[in-house]
């Protein structure tokens, strides 16, 4: 569970990170820029400590659909749901 400090729950993002995969999977794992990468998405509390990552998507993938991954595994992000206050 996404702990919370005040309304921030934390911070999301993801970035590619460069690998090597043998020629016959080079096209799966290509990036928009043409690297071959695998893409991960990473979340952190407000005092950036890592709370979850998933390393596992191949190149270029749209970031909803890593995060909608993330949500729907089993054991994955779980994020609160609670009334914002003002």
């Amino acid at each position: 569970m996404v702990q919370g400090i005040g309304n921030c729950l934390g911070a999301l993002d993801g970035t590619h990170i460069k690998i090597r995969v043998p020629t016959v999977d080079k096209p799966r794992y290509r990036t928009q820029k043409g690297d071959i990468a695998t893409n991960m998405l990473g979340v952190c509390t407000p005092h950036m400590h890592f709370l979850y990552v998933l390393p596992s998507w191949e190149g270029f993938v749209a970031d909803g659909w890593v995060l909608r991954d993330a949500i729907s595994r089993r054991h994955g992000l779980k994020v609160p749901h609670s009334k914002v206050q003002d």
